[in-house]
């Protein structure tokens, strides 16, 4: 039996080097497992947004492209004046340019060597270049993220967590009818039936999903209206106020390719009351964001109910799961049957400087708990 052998290259990645790129990306992805954030769809129309260094990471095989990553080099200063090169997978680091906010974040693998082409990557990129100091991958599902860690630790690279959160989405192998009466519990099934008998009381309730491009971009300012009212005030603000995130989607939109982009509303009396964007990718359904009116009866759950509604349309349609993505909610505890978690880490070498850059922030967090839970008291 022959082993087969891996090559791995990393070079410096410029834009007009795109289309080429995307025709070994989508011949990749058709033989990949990855989820939305992975689809070309998304990766082309990030690469669009991106200002910084870019760097490609990929393995062949037997001729054969078997993997695929794209890093953002940065530089950060470590205590306001000791510069240090940063790499980010699919990440800028930036704000602005992230706020579209990947999850689910991993290199873009064939399917059928994943584990093995994964170590060999991560492996390259930690020998590339000793300058890089640090590199950051998430958000990603904590199982992949371990064996990240475990493949940098073999490169004496150490690892501090950024961000942890749950995920939660609903498996929708039931039917409809299972689905409300086993999968949710009996106050929230009270809640959803309450909010739509009132609404249906006061006239012609409706329920609704748009992918044609044209009837998206008429929807997408209706949206953005309410979404930045909801969020403007808030620490990151709504994306719709950031022209780069606005962008970024309406190109989605207008390049919608199997319907991915799909929008769900539901109305009164043929007003508008709540939307819903979702990615419908690979049989699965991802909710991404959603823009809801205010209701004076509290009694009303308009994000319950279009929810709920959504995720029995996406059954009876056949699709294996609706995915709430992260981030801690009631509503989506509610409305799930499944949580995992997902994660992004600081991947850093092994230095003095860096080691007790983490220490304090570590002694700094435990303060700020110790602090917070002695003003409950």
């Amino acid at each position: 039996m022959s082993i087969k052998k891996h090559t791995i290259t990393i070079k410096p990645f410029d834009k007009s080097q795109k289309e080429n790129l995307g025709d070994k990306w989508q011949l990749l992805e058709s033989n990949s497992d990855c989820s939305v954030f992975l689809s070309w769809l998304w990766i082309g129309n990030w690469l669009d947004a991106v200002k910084g260094n870019l760097f490609i990471v990929e393995a062949i095989c037997d001729d054969k492209t078997v993997g695929l990553g794209l890093f953002v080099e940065k530089s950060r200063k470590v205590f306001g004046c000791f510069p240090i090169k940063q790499w980010l997978l699919h990440k800028t680091g930036i704000q602005q340019q992230d706020q579209m906010w990947i999850e689910y974040n991993d290199f873009l693998l064939d399917a059928s060597c994943e584990s093995l082409v994964r170590e060999k990557m991560i492996k390259a990129v930690g020998n590339f270049d000793p300058s890089i100091k640090e590199v950051i991958i998430g958000l990603s599902a904590s199982e992949e993220l371990d064996l990240f860690t475990q493949a940098f630790a073999k490169l004496q690279f150490l690892a501090t967590n950024i961000v942890k959160t749950n995920g939660y989405f609903a498996s929708l192998s039931a039917t409809k009818d299972a689905f409300f009466t086993q999968v949710l519990s009996k106050n929230t099934r009270n809640q959803i039936s309450r909010s739509k008998k009132r609404l249906q009381a006061q006239g012609t309730l409706r329920f609704e999903v748009f992918s044609e491009p044209q009837k998206l971009m008429t929807l997408y300012p209706k949206i953005a209206r309410i979404h930045i009212d909801r969020w403007q005030d808030t620490k990151e603000g709504s994306g719709f106020s950031n022209p780069i995130f606005e962008q970024f989607h309406h190109s989605i939109v207008a390049h919608n390719a199997n319907n991915m982009v799909q929008i769900a509303v539901l109305s009164l009396n043929d007003v508008e009351l709540g939307y819903l964007v979702n990615f419908v990718y690979r049989n699965k359904v991802y909710f991404y964001l959603s823009a809801l009116q205010d209701s004076p009866d509290n009694k009303i759950k308009v994000g319950m109910t279009l929810h709920n509604e959504a995720i029995q349309y996406y059954a009876e349609q056949g699709l294996e799961s609706y995915d709430f993505l992260g981030g801690e909610a009631r509503y989506k505890k509610s409305l799930s049957n499944n949580q995992y978690q997902l994660e992004m880490i600081c991947f850093y070498r092994d230095s003095y400087l860096l080691k007790i850059e983490c220490l304090l922030k570590s002694c700094k967090a435990k303060l700020l708990a110790i602090f917070t839970d002695s003003e409950q008291y």
